[in-house]
């Protein structure tokens, strides 16, 4: 098999005269590469530079990135189900309208990305960061958010029902209408997460979370499962409550 190394690939007709000869790249250059509308059955990028490179409409039936830096790379209405990101640096790429469906985005850094009215059904997300990530539009359904960092974005009704949340961060997330009915939380975050009266924690087990300034009290929460220490902090925090220390 052959391996393309340290080599700097700047448009199409360059790329796809490599992909004759092998499908793999590692160390390659692409930043800045014009790569819209291009074609590929098995595209494999290993620690490679691609900063803002233009994937736009992408159409690729295996796509593998693998330790690569990604900022601000494009790839509004890329075809990439089922394709594998693992440990690359996102920041602010665009994914808007993608076909991302059941594809792996383990351990990626995808803080300030655009995921506008992207299709991310079934994506394994685990161990990424999605900092100030607007995913309201975005099909959510059946994704894997083990220790997924929400933190600053919005998650604006999204259904999260049943399930079993472990180490995710929803501080200072938008969960305006978002269900939790009957989730579980271990080891989560909702510090200064923002409710509303259509957010649901119906029967969730909360025990597991860290509260602080998110007026939980907003939310639904019947049957919801709380500490003693939780409930008094929401009880102290809705009437303005202040316990001072005896003297």
């Amino acid at each position: 098999m052959t391996i393309h190394e340290g080599l700097t690939i700047t448009d199409e007709d360059q790329l796809s005269a490599l992909l004759r000869k092998g499908v793999v790249f590692r160390n390659c250059n692409f930043d800045d590469a014009d790569l819209r509308e291009f074609d590929a059955e098995e595209l494999e990028l290993q620690n490679c530079s691609l900063k803002k490179t233009d994937f736009y409409n992408l159409a690729c039936q295996s796509l593998r990135i693998i330790d690569s830096n990604l900022e601000k790379a494009r790839f509004e209405k890329a075809d990439i189900h089922e394709a594998t990101f693992e440990n690359c640096a996102c920041e602010s790429a665009d994914f808007s309208n993608a076909k991302l469906n059941l594809s792996r985005m383990v351990d990626c850094d995808l803080s300030l990305c655009d995921f506008d009215k992207a299709n991310l059904f079934g994506v394994d997300l685990r161990g990424s960061r999605l900092r100030a990530v607007d995913l309201s539009n975005a099909n959510l359904d059946a994704t894997r958010i083990d220790r997924v960092d929400f933190s600053m974005g919005s998650l604006r009704f999204k259904k999260f029902r049943k399930l079993k949340l472990v180490g995710v961060n929803f501080t200072e997330t938008d969960l305006t209408g978002c269900d939790f009915t009957q989730a579980e939380f271990e080891d989560c975050y909702l510090n200064s997460a923002l409710m509303s009266e259509e957010t649901l924690f119906d029967g969730a087990d909360l025990r597991g979370a860290y509260i602080s300034n998110t007026h939980l009290d907003t939310a639904s929460l019947k049957g919801a499962i709380m500490s003693a220490a939780q409930a008094h902090y929401l009880l102290f925090e809705k009437y303005g409550i202040v316990v001072a220390e005896e003297i």
